[in-house]
């Protein structure tokens, strides 16, 4: 069923940014239809979302199993069923817990594609202040509320006229976004914050640089400084909208890109691991068996030639050494 809406490409594609995490800037849909619906699975597609966000809106409907969205810093545990909308500019993650497994439709698009001109009431008083990052908080909607059923009809009609593509189907999906909107409206949007949070934006200052100097030194000492904090206040603050340490996220997103580099790339082990950051590579191939539960070279599909670094450690080359991260962990 799945294959009817959703390119192959265009589904490793999203996993592959979501198992990134940063700030989200592909396109999803057409340029003159930004809108798309990405079958996902945890663990299957990855272990989980890391913490990002985007400036489109994404609607999360989880088909089966249990896992927990944060958006900001509430996490919202959620299971078969329930439906969560997360608002342009609004810092998300995607878990489940150990032995659980969840999937789950994004229904990513920009609400622009429904914004009229200057002049257009819906587009002034609804729908340009959720564009611009304004919501308070997510929408979450789950079985036995009232309004229950009719946000579940959307999600069924946009699947439905997804999946088919007739002549004009671009007009029933903007009439269904519409619909969940006004439905949205009537839960009662907060807009609070006439601009985003400062914490939220500082946040997701540390999630830009993560992403563009993943392999360069990056302490705890320096992205304190980055937020104007000390080092105890930016290791909680960190964790309250990460959900994990700073070190761990950090880690974890190197390893996702070697990863990536590991699938796409014919560098060798040892160039992606210094590419990401790792300048001890017994050190990164404990890490990266850990997060992947295989070696690299297993990952990228290779055989692991004898003596190679991927052999178990000797105890000459244990010392800690991944770039950036040396003597933060005290």
């Amino acid at each position: 069923m799945n294959e009817k809406w959703l390119k192959e490409d265009g589904r490793k594609e999203w996993v592959r940014k979501m198992n990134q995490g940063y700030h989200e800037i592909k396109e999803h849909g057409k340029r003159g239809f930004p809108f798309n619906i990405y079958p996902c699975s945890i663990p299957v597609d990855f272990t989980h979302v890391a913490l990002h966000w985007h400036e489109e809106m994404e609607i999360i409907a989880v088909k089966k199993g249990n896992g927990r969205i944060t958006v900001d810093t509430v996490s919202y545990p959620v299971s078969e069923g329930d439906i969560l909308a997360v608002f342009p500019g609004q810092l998300h993650a995607i878990s489940c817990g150990s032995g659980e497994r969840m999937e789950y439709e994004n229904i990513i698009f920009r609400i622009s594609m429904l914004m009229g001109d200057n002049g257009d009431g819906c587009t002034v008083h609804f729908l340009s202040p959720l564009q611009e990052g304004q919501a308070k908080k997510p929408v979450l909607i789950q079985k036995g509320q009232p309004d229950y059923e009719v946000f579940g009809n959307v999600i069924r009609e946009l699947d439905k006229f997804s999946q088919q593509r007739g002549n004009g189907y671009q007009l029933a999906v903007k009439g269904q976004l519409f619909l969940f909107l006004y439905y949205a409206y009537g839960r009662g949007i907060l807009f609070a914050e006439k601009k985003p949070g400062h914490a939220r934006e500082k946040i997701k200052g540390i999630l830009d640089y993560i992403r563009e100097h993943f392999g360069e030194e990056i302490t705890i000492k320096q992205a304190a400084e980055l937020c104007f904090y000390s080092e105890s206040h930016f290791m909680k603050y960190f964790k309250q909208y990460a959900g994990m340490p700073f070190i761990q996220y950090l880690n974890d997103y190197r390893l996702t890109r070697a990863g990536e580099f590991l699938q796409n790339t014919e560098e060798s082990v040892t160039q992606i691991a210094l590419k990401c950051g790792f300048e001890n590579l017994s050190y990164f191939n404990r890490l990266f068996r850990r997060k992947f539960g295989v070696t690299p070279g297993q990952y990228r599909g290779e055989k692991e030639q004898p003596g190679s670094w991927e052999q178990p450690e000797r105890q000459e080359s244990v010392h800690f050494c991944c770039r950036g991260i040396r003597n933060v962990l005290h």
